[in-house]
């Protein structure tokens, strides 16, 4: 692997800058700046280009949580989950996987909730995603590497799916085209947050229930978005560590920093620890079909957007024909196992514990924002991120150091060059930058100048607009 190549481009320094997963979801929400739009509306176009480009993480049948402020102002926080089916209040049960997993779709609410702040028209912003996915984009080796992970599970709930036409496996350059999803993008700018509640939330229910779904036309037509106030923390040499609160890990992320920056017991260990007390109380999900999204202006307006369809990619594995993941929040968010009082136990109207979290941190010098996407590892690697800028490193730096995984199964893997305590045991040692963490950070310093990282390691992007 060049590592030299991979790290250029990284860090973008301009007065509106804008990140994501894939090159042209960053360029979209370039283009969104360049129409007269302010960080909402970059965010947005990103988004909705990502449904598009990356549809195995993220879409319009996922959900949504999101960290932003408006001009300079206070941190405020968007979750957008879909709660318990109301079949589960009638002795219907949940599986991980398949159609019994998929949860109320939590985006559309999502993405109009962050749209009050935005300048441009819902159409203008979804015109970029709308055009890629009638015209065609091309297969990366990231998203391909999604696919060719997920074909036992396609094989199984969604047999003769769009992404492979004809049963062939497509290459990297190979032209994708699913209009279905534009003209899903199409009904959103129309609907918006009741894209569901019409034709396409019949479609939706009537499908999934004649492969064994419990969801509703009730279920899919009820509001999900939220806004809230963040959770802070005081973290390091007085520094302002705000979260997202539950059901995100965004208070757990914060309980980890604060225990690492107290001295005491390693990071990996403390993780670990928080883990067993995170299971013990049934909060421990592992979600991993996920994308991010960053956006900061120079009117003072910041946006970090986690979407997800959950599990690791494809979701529930239901793909409709349009090219729809379905999520599987419920199946994979809830604990099955745990006795109906329990807190994260299934229940209709109640909404699961989710990997997914974003964070702000406040220094004397600047003001930090970021997220990662990673499963399980959402919570360590943002936990390194932020040791690494309280240790006064760079955001560069942040993103691209070496850095450590620990697997639902408790294996701890080591990218080369990793700092590991001479106490805590490495499973495996791994390549540098094997890690497919997609970390996104913004800088913003308090004269306003800002900067943007994003992560080599699976084709992030980052641009600075003037």
């Amino acid at each position: 692997m060049d590592n030299g190549r991979l790290l250029q481009n990284v860090l973008v320094t301009g007065p509106r800058v804008v990140t994501s997963a894939h090159p042209a979801a960053t360029a979209a929400g370039a283009a969104a700046y360049a129409q007269g739009g302010n960080a909402f509306d970059a965010a947005l176009a990103a988004c909705f280009m990502e449904t598009v480009a990356l549809p195995m993480k993220c879409g319009l049948a996922g959900d949504l949580v999101a960290l932003f402020r408006r001009n300079g102002g206070a941190f405020e926080v968007i979750i957008s989950i879909g709660p318990g089916a109301g079949a589960l209040a009638r002795g219907e049960t949940l599986e991980r996987l398949g159609p019994r997993s998929v949860g109320v779709p939590g985006a559309p609410g999502g993405y109009v909730a962050l749209h009050r702040f935005a300048r441009l028209a819902l159409d203008r912003l979804t015109q970029a995603a709308i055009r890629a996915a009638e015209d065609g984009i091309a297969w990366t080796w990231a998203a391909l590497s999604y696919l060719i992970e997920s074909e036992e599970l396609l094989a199984r709930y969604s047999p003769g799916h769009p992404y492979c036409p004809g049963g062939r496996r497509p290459q990297v350059g190979d032209v994708r085209r699913l209009p279905g999803l534009g003209n899903l993008l199409r009904q959103f700018a129309v609907r918006q947050g009741d894209l569901f509640g019409g034709e396409e939330g019949v479609r939706l229910v009537s499908e999934l229930q004649a492969r064994g779904g419990i969801l509703s036309l009730d279920d899919v037509r009820q509001p999900t978005a939220r806004i809230v106030a963040p959770e802070a923390f005081v973290v390091g040499d007085e520094a302002r560590l705000s979260v997202t609160p539950g059901p995100t890990a965004g208070p757990r992320l914060g309980r980890v920093v604060t225990r690492a920056r107290s001295g005491g017991k390693a990071l990996p260990a403390i993780v670990r620890s928080e883990r067993e007390e995170a299971k013990r109380h049934g909060r421990q999900a592992a979600d991993g079909g996920t994308s991010v999204v960053t956006a900061a202006d120079d009117e003072g307006n910041v946006a970090v957007v986690v979407h997800s369809n959950s599990f690791p990619r494809f979701g529930s594995g239901v793909v409709l024909e349009s090219g729809l993941v379905l999520n599987n929040r419920p199946g994979r968010g809830f604990d099955l196992s745990a006795p109906a009082d329990a807190r994260n136990a299934p229940a209709a109207g109640r909404i699961p514990q989710t990997t997914l979290h974003a964070w702000a941190l406040e220094t004397d010098e600047a003001v930090f924002v970021g997220a990662t996407p990673g499963g399980v590892n959402q919570l360590p690697w943002n936990a390194q991120a932020i040791g690494d800028l309280l240790d006064g490193a760079d955001i560069r730096a942040a993103v691209t150091n070496p850095r450590w995984a620990l697997d639902e199964r408790d294996e701890l893997t080591a990218e080369e060059g990793t700092q590991i305590a001479a106490d805590i045991a490495v499973g495996r040692w791994v390549d540098r930058f094997a890690h497919r963490s997609v970390q996104q950070l913004i800088r913003i310093d308090r004269g306003g100048m800002l900067s943007a990282a994003a992560d080599p390691r699976s084709g992030a992007c980052a641009l600075a607009v003037y």
